[in-house]
């Protein structure tokens, strides 16, 4: 079993990342932004992109959990469905290198973490959100944590804070295969053992994530978290893409009514 990345490696990928952030920046000198979306030049997300985001997302709330996470008897908040814009721009985020979608990305999972802790309620006096480390492999080859990056820009509900309970082991034990090409069997044995817990006894924790596909990593997740001894009422996610268990998008609202990200704290 590996150790856990040291003190020295865990500074050399914060620095990576800020390089990363710096270049992009310089970069926009020389080649102009444009729309992650429909690619129209001037901005990270274009308005009209920017406002069929807002639809999608408008009704953050439950949605039905996959099988695997049945058993754990979890319940699954997510922002909206894995589909047209806010797919493009979690893909173009995650794979393509666009770290200026971050805080709008934030903003969308804001209305999930909102629900979430309204849902929640008294469970505890503080719910502490869990971002699902990345693995090794994956930081080195983005050279950031994509759930991390989102969830720092997110506006947190009072009485709730990010704590990094989750640390990542080790490899797949079946390889260095894309768990996109498992069936949800494979997905699950790939991910056993991959997490560690740590800090978290006693506490109300939310696991936090990007996208559920088969729910296999948020379950191993809540298995893992609850045997070190806290209470996990279940997993918030931006996107979901199991068929009919996303949130629907306001479509009987005019586009001159709605606002852009109106999501807030008060």
């Amino acid at each position: 079993m590996r150790k856990p990345p040291s003190r020295v490696t865990r500074a050399m990928d914060r620095a990576g990342a800020l390089l990363w952030d710096w270049t992009a920046a310089a970069s926009d000198v020389v080649l102009p932004v444009s729309c992650a979306v429909c690619e129209a030049p001037g901005a990270t997300l274009c308005r009209g992109c920017r406002l069929m985001l807002r639809r999608s997302t408008v009704r953050p709330g439950r949605v039905p959990a996959p099988r695997v996470l049945a058993a754990t008897e979890s319940t699954v908040w997510a922002a909206g469905p894995y589909e047209h814009e806010l797919a493009s721009c979690l893909l173009s985020f995650k794979n393509g290198g666009r770290t200026d979608l971050a805080p709008i990305l934030g903003t969308v999972l804001t209305g999930a973490l909102l629900r979430a802790a309204q849902d929640i309620g008294s469970l505890g006096p503080e719910i502490l959100w869990i971002p699902v480390p990345t693995s090794g492999r994956a930081r080195w080859k983005r050279w950031f944590d994509p759930v991390r990056e989102v969830l720092a820009r997110a506006s947190l509900p009072p009485g709730t804070r990010i704590h990094a309970g989750l640390q990542h082991l080790h490899r797949s034990p079946l390889g260095t295969s894309s768990q996109k090409t498992l069936d949800v069997a494979h997905r699950a044995r790939a991910i056993r053992g991959s997490m560690r817990a740590v800090n978290v006894r006693g506490a109300t924790c939310v696991v936090v994530d990007d996208v559920m596909t088969s729910g296999a990593t948020a379950a191993e997740a809540v298995s893992v978290l609850r045997e070190a001894g806290a209470r996990v009422p279940g997993i918030v996610v931006l996107a979901t893409v199991r068929a009919g268990c996303s949130p629907g998008a306001d479509s009987t609202v005019a586009g001159s009514d709605v606002s852009e990200f109106p999501h807030s704290l008060n």
